[in-house]
């Protein structure tokens, strides 16, 4: 009789096991189900260390593989039990064996618990599958307190989670190690607006690794980058849900500030942040047109807009600024050298005192914040008063008592927002990061920047950039007083609310 192939899947849900049997222990009795069944097991499917109550079924990598083997003729599906395959009741049978049934009628679905074929409407299936989910969720529940447990002490200990690149953990505690150069560098990169990918393709080709990555790639750049466990904090609950990894509101995590050692300056991390924030608003930094959206027309007031005018095989020859109002416009290449010769000789003369401007400028924004502070905890104060005097008018109307809860959650929220603020003004202040880098900086010619590196220095540094075409394209630059451009604009948010 002729033997049907057919596909065994393996999981286990803990990367503890590693080193255990579980697979192996799954895996014969796969094989003793197969020779019962007339069977042959010709591909092995596996999801190491892959939770069944956190990880979407249709999703994992292994039963993605099992959908492919089916296309490819496989026509039986092998597991070890119910517990194997899902904890959350139905999203096995509707991700997995109905699609696989309705399009693949003749396929047949196996468990090593039971003689036959394994039939989901089955009241002993059924009833297991709900003992999984209630055995899963109970481990959710105490995993959750323990965690809050750790969290919760007066010295917050790293609950149970992958210890961060750059960090070794003792006892619940994070302490940097000899890869620290290496998440330095990266934040380092990324603050000059160097994309992930090509932070992951120049530490490749300089063969850089470190205990835990031989070979880099973009989502890593992005999750180290997005880490605030480098600033010495520890975030926690930060997605928005167990099946999604979209990362919940500032307000909404869970943050303790100050737990462990940081390894990157308050400076830079708020200056990645920045750059990041500013890719979101002005898109990508490698361009050559790095005066974009910074330079405008004397007369018209009007930006400037990026053309290139280039034949085909003359890439770049008319590549042109050009005006909307006056139709006037300039190459880029004259105006770019004229920009860069005027910001060398500044750089290295009244440029000098920068970072003292910069900081007596976060010293303004400062005090303008501990004003803004003390008006929102009056208006709160104010509400407060308010909702009690009018208690019973609120009682009988749900409108107002609606109104006055979003009044005083949206004055709680710019509360919290502003001290975040304020405390990262306060860090900047106290690190002599912008001291150092500008040293560097003075010895350095502009003219060696990368495209990418001079369009964040210009988005940074530069108010705007002037052309005056009815005086022989005579440039003005207003220069900034600083590079915090999110802070400025956050200050001015803040306190333009509360005047």
């Amino acid at each position: 009789m002729t033997k049907l192939n057919g596909t065994g899947y393996l999981r286990y849900s803990d990367q503890k096991q590693d080193n255990n049997h579980s697979l192996e222990i799954q895996k014969s009795h796969i094989q003793l189900l197969a020779e019962r069944e007339n069977l042959e097991i010709v591909s092995w499917r596996a999801d190491k260390a892959t939770s069944a109550f956190h990880s979407n079924v249709s999703k994992r990598e292994g039963i993605q593989l099992i959908f492919e083997d089916i296309k490819n003729g496989a026509e039986a599906v092998c597991f070890y039990e119910e517990s194997r395959i899902t904890r959350s009741i139905t999203d096995f049978y509707n991700e997995v064996y109905l699609p696989i049934k309705t399009e693949y009628p003749h396929v047949k679905f196996f468990s090593t618990q039971y003689e036959s074929e394994w039939n989901p409407n089955d009241p002993i299936v059924q009833a297991k599958l709900v003992f999984a989910a209630e055995e899963s969720e109970i481990k959710s529940v105490r995993a959750k307190d323990a965690q809050k447990s750790l969290l919760h002490r007066e010295q917050p200990t790293r609950p149970g989670s992958r210890t961060p690149i750059g960090y070794d953990m003792i006892n619940g505690v994070l302490y940097p190690n000899e890869d620290v150069e290496i998440v330095q560098l990266i934040f380092h990169l990324a603050c000059w607006g160097h994309s992930h990918e090509k932070i992951a393709d120049y530490l490749n080709k300089c063969n850089i690794t470190t205990k835990k990555v031989k070979y880099w790639n973009s989502s890593t750049i992005g999750y180290i980058l997005s880490n605030k466990v480098y600033s010495g904090n520890l975030a926690w609950y930060v997605r928005t849900s167990y099946d999604s990894s979209k990362p919940k509101h500032e307000s909404e995590i869970d943050l303790f500030k100050n737990v462990h050692e940081p390894i990157v300056s308050p400076t830079v991390f708020h200056l990645s942040k920045q750059v990041n924030d500013l890719k979101k608003q002005f898109g990508t930094m490698n361009t050559p047109y790095y005066l974009r959206t910074i330079i405008k027309c004397k007369k018209c007031n009007c930006f400037l807009v990026a053309k290139d005018n280039s034949p085909k095989g003359k890439n770049g020859k008319y590549m042109i600024y050009k005006c909307t109002g006056c139709k006037k416009f300039i190459p880029i290449i004259p105006t770019h050298q004229a920009v860069l010769n005027d910001l060398q000789k500044k750089w290295n003369t009244q440029l000098l005192n920068f970072s003292a401007t910069s900081k007596e400028q976060l010293k303004s924004w400062s005090t303008k914040l501990t004003k803004t502070i003390s008006s929102i905890k009056q208006l709160l104060e104010k509400v407060q008063y308010n909702q009690i005097m009018m208690s019973t008018d609120i009682e009988n109307n749900s409108l107002l008592a609606e109104v006055f809860h979003t009044t005083q959650q949206h004055l709680k929220n710019e509360l919290i927002y502003t001290n975040e603020t304020l405390d990262e003004m306060d860090s900047i202040l106290k690190d002599d990061y912008i001291d150092k880098i500008l040293k560097e900086m003075i010895q350095q010619s502009f003219f060696n920047f990368t495209d990418t590196e001079l369009r964040v220095f210009f988005l940074m540094y530069f108010e705007e950039v002037a052309i005056n075409f009815e005086n022989n394209n005579e440039i003005n630059i207003n220069y900034r007083l600083s590079p915090f451009v999110s802070l400025d604009i956050s200050t001015g948010y803040i306190t333009e609310q509360f005047k």
